[in-house]
């Protein structure tokens, strides 16, 4: 009886795993030539299971670290999302590997990673720099991971393995790239340090552990090498990267890392393709989509190179489900969130106590703002009159001559 008991819960504890695979999160980088202001844009869906509830602090600048908007989901290693006074931003998918082993100093890094970026970069390839030297150095503890990031000039994917391994791929300027849950770097050139970056026992160590075959498979194929064969299967993550590439292409490309789309983007399509979800079960679900019954989080970067940082990079925050809920705008200009936006007042406090008393939420905090949007997710409100609001209100901004920042986002919430 016993053992059946363990059998059990290892099987759960596997359906739990695919199931996460299948549906955490979903992103777009749109390089600067792709898309109709001239703006890098990136765009992520955050999907995760369980109660959470969303926080919002503007941490400011001091001698250890840059001015940043840090989106926190309390008690979560892998969840939040984060802009910096540079437009540094950072977002990630999990997308699980083929590492059964992994090597670790001091324990190895997880939840610091993104958090670091935020910190401490100052452009998107120094984010790069700084998540290679961090999985090199103490080694990565989750079992893989694609970080995405960017900044008013570029937009770049950081793949990184359970242990000391890793690879990052450029999206080219004219391009527009999408990832699910599974690995889309493919084919790797170390030599091109304007598009590579990476381990340099990348595929040395592939070869060693005979997930790579020169002979029998060719070309070296990161995806192909690294990742788990049962995310690069999964029905659910091949299906949400069709319905990103039809909405790009108008046809189905799942694979390819990036191309150049039938049209330029706007901030629009971005919304458009977080919104994207099938027909609702008769029980009113989302399921098996871009935007889903876990997403609880959805954020555009809008990076514009010539507006200068403050009013020209800006972070779109829709709280929950994209199809229902606006998008209000978070300039890397703004020195202070709202009152409420947040279970602490001081995000230093936040930070030391992000993984304490994180369960009950709900109970614990009843009159967090969050839950408001979360008792709001219905699939059958359009948004789009009071988004139109919004997007109206922001143009008047852009024009004043020293804009008040954080008075225009108090005004929305």
């Amino acid at each position: 009886m016993k053992k059946l008991l363990i059998s059990l819960a290892l099987l759960l504890c596997g359906i739990g795993t695919l199931l996460a695979q299948d549906y955490n999160c979903f992103s777009v980088i749109a390089g600067r030539q792709a898309t109709v202001d001239g703006s890098v844009l990136m765009a992520h869906n955050e999907d995760e299971s369980g109660e959470q509830m969303l926080n919002i602090y503007v941490v400011p600048a001091s001698a250890r670290n840059l001015r940043y908007i840090w989106c926190e989901f309390p008690g979560m290693d892998v969840a939040d999302v984060y802009m910096n006074q540079f437009g540094v931003s950072i977002a990630s998918n999990g997308c699980p590997s083929r590492e059964d082993k992994g090597e670790f100093t001091d324990g190895g890094v997880l939840y610091e990673v993104r958090g670091s970026v935020a910190k401490f970069a100052h452009s998107a390839r120094e984010a790069v720099d700084i998540i290679g030297s961090m999985v090199e150095t103490f080694g990565y503890k989750g079992s893989g991971r694609s970080y995405i990031v960017a900044d008013p000039q570029e937009g770049w994917v950081v793949s990184v393995v359970k242990g000391k391994h890793w690879v990052a791929q450029r999206v080219p300027d004219d391009q527009v790239m999408t990832i699910p849950n599974y690995y889309v770097i493919g084919n790797v050139d170390l030599g091109d340090e304007t598009n590579f970056a990476g381990c340099e026992d990348l595929i040395e160590y592939a070869l060693e552990r005979g997930w790579y075959d020169p002979e029998k498979d060719g070309a070296f194929n990161f995806a192909r090498a690294y990742a788990s064969e049962k995310s690069l299967r999964s029905e659910n993550n091949i299906t949400r990267h069709k319905e990103a590439w039809n909405y790009l292409f108008g046809e189905d490309k799942p694979g390819t890392f990036a191309a150049v789309p039938k049209k330029k983007l706007s901030l629009r399509d971005m919304i458009n393709i977080l919104s994207l979800h099938e027909e609702p079960t008769a029980e009113g679900h989302l399921e098996n989509s871009i935007c889903n019954d876990r997403t609880v989080l959805s954020s555009i970067f809008q990076l514009r190179a010539w507006m200068g940082f403050d009013k020209g990079c800006v972070m779109w925050n829709a709280m929950g489900h994209p199809c229902s809920q606006v998008f209000v705008p978070w300039y890397a200009g703004i020195t202070q969130a709202p009152e409420g936006l947040g279970r602490y007042k001081s995000p230093m406090e936040a930070e030391l106590k992000h993984m304490s008393n994180t369960k009950d939420k709900r109970k614990n905090y009843p009159d967090h703002f969050y839950w408001k949007y979360v008792d709001g997710w219905d699939i059958d409100v359009d948004p789009s009159e009071k988004q139109r609001e919004i997007l109206k209100e922001r143009r008047k901004l852009e024009k004043e001559n020293n804009p008040d920042y954080n008075a225009f986002i108090r005004k929305f919430y």
